[in-house]
């Protein structure tokens, strides 16, 4: 009987010490922490204690310091959903005289997860030229890559949006002021055809206008629709159009610039009816 308590005592120390050693190898295995070096890695062990080391701009860092210290420099530009540069060309001849190289990344809408970041070697290859030139320096330049392109072709047609903030049409300095004497100066002097149905409907009809203003201030290329929401009035769209175009053509415009250059740019009027 003394002997069975022994192995019973023996026993039970053993199972508890077990147990003991189970408990300390969870505890182990939760608080152990897996490495990750790159963004793949630390999806597939989403939810683990992991400890982060960016490696890919580590690396970039030391290869863009590398650089600069053998006197290269590389500015970028960002592609995607950033304002896009037609001048790339003439930027790259200008900035050479810098002897600084060109060269595009793209941008992306979705960040990066934390711990990991990306363009390292064009974040410090941008910062260094800003810092060794001034943050206004890529700016300044930019301006004159752009007037050089406008000289580069001179044939090109120009959204209006596009060119500088100034208006095209007489005695306006804005855009919102052109559109907005266009109308009138039109209204004042239109007068509707006789058997015209004025406007009862909710839907409004209109008379829009599309046309080239040169850099010459010649109007060319016209192009007219008419809408109608009473259709009984559709027989007088010849009579709209030819309004239109009259007025159009009467007009003393202004040729639209860019970069304070004279440019051929699209044009829009939009006369809305009664």
């Amino acid at each position: 009987m003394k002997s069975f308590k022994v192995i019973l005592i023996i026993f039970c120390s053993l199972l508890i010490s077990c147990n003991k050693k189970q408990e300390r190898k969870k505890v182990e295995k939760k608080n152990d922490t897996i490495v990750i070096y790159n963004v793949d890695e630390l999806f597939k062990n989403k939810g683990k204690n992991v400890k982060i080391i960016d490696t890919s701009c580590i690396n970039e860092v030391k290869r863009a310091l590398l650089d600069i210290k053998k006197g290269k420099l590389v500015y970028y530009c960002f592609m995607g959903m950033t304002k896009m540069y037609r001048s790339n060309k003439e930027m790259k001849q200008i900035l050479s005289k810098y002897n600084i190289q060109i060269d595009s990344v793209l941008t992306y809408c979705i960040p990066m997860p934390k711990g990991f970041k990306r363009n390292c070697y064009v974040s410090i290859m941008n910062n260094e030229i800003d810092k060794k030139y001034g943050n206004k320096f890529i700016d300044s330049l930019r301006v004159l890559a752009e007037k050089q392109y406008v000289k580069n072709h001179p044939d090109k047609i120009f959204p209006y949006a596009e060119c500088d903030t100034i208006s095209s049409y007489p005695g306006t300095k804005e855009y919102r002021d052109y559109y907005e004497k266009s109308k009138e100066d039109f209204s004042r002097n239109f007068v509707y055809p006789k058997g015209y149905e004025y406007k009862k409907e909710k839907n409004f009809s209109s008379t829009d206008v599309s046309f080239i203003l040169t850099k010459n201030g010649k109007v060319s290329n016209i192009e007219t629709d008419c809408s109608f929401a009473n259709s009984k009035n559709e027989k007088f769209a010849g009579y709209f159009k030819t309004k239109a175009e009259n007025f159009i053509k009467e007009v003393k415009w202004i040729p639209a610039q860019y970069q304070g250059i004279n440019v051929n740019s699209e044009m829009h009027f939009c006369y809305f009816h009664k």
